[in-house]
């Protein structure tokens, strides 16, 4: 028989045959283009290419998730066909690991005139005609759907799966809430081990919270099947950062858009089970009396990198958080403080010191608006890590880690643990205290000195700077004497 007789079509093979294929596949682009390839090969390859959802649109009047309004129109129309979708079809649901909604173009919504609060209650009376776009057959899958979750108050023993904080998730949702979207597909998709929410929630946020809530913090039960294969989270407007914001654009989200969010909405991703990476923006506000409120306080057990951008959370509820992450690797954090008065490194040594035990990466930034101390009293204290036992990647400002007073700050190798495999000192936003030559001469005490007992695992040291912080001379000495003592350089 010659070879091109024993050939069979792709299109004929049997599935099984065809998704070991798809399998080896590098990329979904790649299935991707075999479904566009003929209309077989695309109905063979649909549930595939369902496995990466990344959906994003434009922000605008008619799309942003922070209002509702009776001139706007739906606010979560994207998310809310793709529920409608995989509701349709219960097997997409089943193949999406990867879900991506991303509404891009915020710039422009940083005010108080930009930025409204959105009320739930009068939602109904001012999209009356909203749901018309939801067929009948749609409908009844909505609503089986929420009452298969079962997750709203109880009634007479028995849990109204319709009515969450007195709102219903059901007419929620054929209205285009955005929260009540998001949590139906949260339920509906139970392989999803990767979400990415690029927008903020809004404020009044109700049923996201109450579905992650209801997790038991407990290991090992099976009695919540929701959101067991969740692993990461990303939500927020983090690093959506056009090249041309200033940093008057940053605080403008810190002042007008932080107090319209819930943060309800965000912490309770603390309460998935097996969630190993968190990054999000978080606001402090009323969130660290919010712990209290949970019959079972979270427990992290597997979560082991968190990343806080553009935070409003203070150290110590960072401390409180960091207490329910047992096993945290890499922590990234950045605070952002309308405070005038000083950074207090006591307070910030307390958190860290939590999961010290665990901590091998940690970059911390911190931002202030118009302080009105002194520049050398920017930072209280300092902080130090020489017994981390585990830290090798340190990304800090200078002032954090040796004080504001470069002339009775402590010696490098004091500071700093013995398994340090990169030290890295960023721009450190606390005035002018350290400046080229204080922080030439803290490095070259360092380098020429016996860095080699003290930190025997430094391979790198960098400075990461976005001004003028170093001259041509400073850079090329430090070069130099870095590479004659075995360390490598970065500017």
């Amino acid at each position: 028989m010659r070879p091109s007789d024993s050939a069979c079509p792709l299109t004929q093979l049997p599935q099984e045959l065809l998704d070991y294929i798809i399998g080896d596949l590098p990329s979904p682009q790649d299935i991707s283009n075999l479904s566009q390839s003929c209309k077989a090969l695309h109905i063979k390859t649909i549930e595939r290419l369902y496995n990466h959802i990344s959906l994003t649109w434009k922000a605008s009047d008619t799309t942003r998730p922070l209002t509702v309004d009776s001139q706007h129109a739906a606010q979560s129309l994207r998310p809310n066909l793709l529920l409608q979708t995989i509701l349709a079809k219960p097997r997409y649901a089943q193949s999406i690991t990867h879900l991506k909604l991303q509404s891009t173009g915020f710039r422009g919504y940083w005010s108080t005139w930009g930025v409204l609060p959105r009320r739930r209650k009068p939602l109904v009376k001012r999209r009356p005609d909203a749901a018309k776009d939801w067929t009948t057959e749609k409908q009844r899958l909505a609503m089986d759907a929420v009452h298969g979750v079962r997750l709203g108050r109880q009634r007479d023993g028995h849990a109204d799966a319709f009515t969450v904080s007195h709102q219903s998730w059901y007419d929620a949702v054929l209205m285009y809430d955005l929260d009540a979207t998001i949590a139906l597909l949260i339920c509906t998709c139970s392989n999803l081990a990767s979400l990415h929410l690029g927008f903020h929630i809004g404020d009044d946020v109700v049923f996201i919270p109450r579905l992650l809530w209801s997790l038991p913090s407990i290991e090992g039960t099976k009695q919540f099947p929701r959101c067991g294969n969740l692993r990461k989270t990303t939500l927020g407007y983090t690093r959506i950062i056009d090249e041309n914001e200033e940093e008057s654009d940053m605080w403008s989200r810190i002042d007008w858009l932080h107090p319209h969010l819930d943060w309800r909405g965000y912490w309770a991703f603390f309460w998935c089970p097996i969630i190993q990476t968190i990054e999000m923006n978080l606001m402090d506000e009323v969130a660290h009396e919010g712990f209290q409120m949970m019959e079972f306080p979270p427990l992290c057990s597997k979560l082991t990198t968190l990343r806080l951008y553009e935070s409003s959370v203070t150290p110590d509820t960072l401390a409180k958080l960091l207490s329910y992450t047992p096993a945290l690797k890499t922590l990234d954090y950045e605070y952002w403080t309308t405070h005038e008065d000083s950074l207090d490194c006591g307070s910030l040594s307390a958190a860290f010191d939590v999961a010290k035990s665990t901590l091998e990466h940690l970059r911390f930034v911190s931002q202030m608006k118009s302080p009105t101390v002194y520049e050398d009293s920017l930072v209280s204290g300092m902080c130090n890590f020489h017994d981390f036992p585990v830290l090798s990647s340190l990304q800090l400002p200078p002032a954090v880690l040796l004080g504001c007073r470069p002339f009775s700050a402590p010696r490098l190798e004091e500071s700093i643990p013995s398994s340090m495999k990169k030290l890295c000192f960023t721009d450190d936003f606390f005035g002018d205290a350290w400046g080229a030559e204080e922080l030439t001469s803290v490095l070259n005490d360092f380098v020429e000195g016996d860095w080699g007992a003290s930190s025997p695992q430094l391979q790198q040291i960098y400075v990461a700077i976005d001004r003028e912080w170093l001259g041509e001379a400073e850079d090329d000495c430090l070069r130099k004497l870095c590479e004659e003592n075995g360390l490598k350089y970065e500017l």
